[in-house]
């Protein structure tokens, strides 16, 4: 049986969410749906928090160090 290319289902990946507030509210509203659906992944939120925060300060202080640089490093040799 072939697939039907017209999927009603919703696809999250073309949702557009920007930066700013309505960025802010899609992420904590789909965040808060999938904590309340799924109660093991409350046990993660916290390390992931704080994960999250120690990459992003490592980042910024990498950035901060070497300003103009960029944040990613490339993996292509010359």
């Amino acid at each position: 049986m072939p697939e039907d290319p017209s999927n009603p289902a919703i696809n999250v990946s073309r949702i557009k969410a920007g930066g700013g507030i309505a960025g802010a509210m899609f992420t904590v509203m789909s965040m808060s749906i999938f904590l309340i659906a799924i109660p093991a992944l409350r046990y993660f939120l916290p390390a992931a928090i704080f994960l999250g925060g120690g990459v992003a300060l490592a980042i910024r202080s990498i950035h901060h160090a070497t300003p103009g640089a960029p944040w990613i490093p490339n993996s292509s040799r010359n």
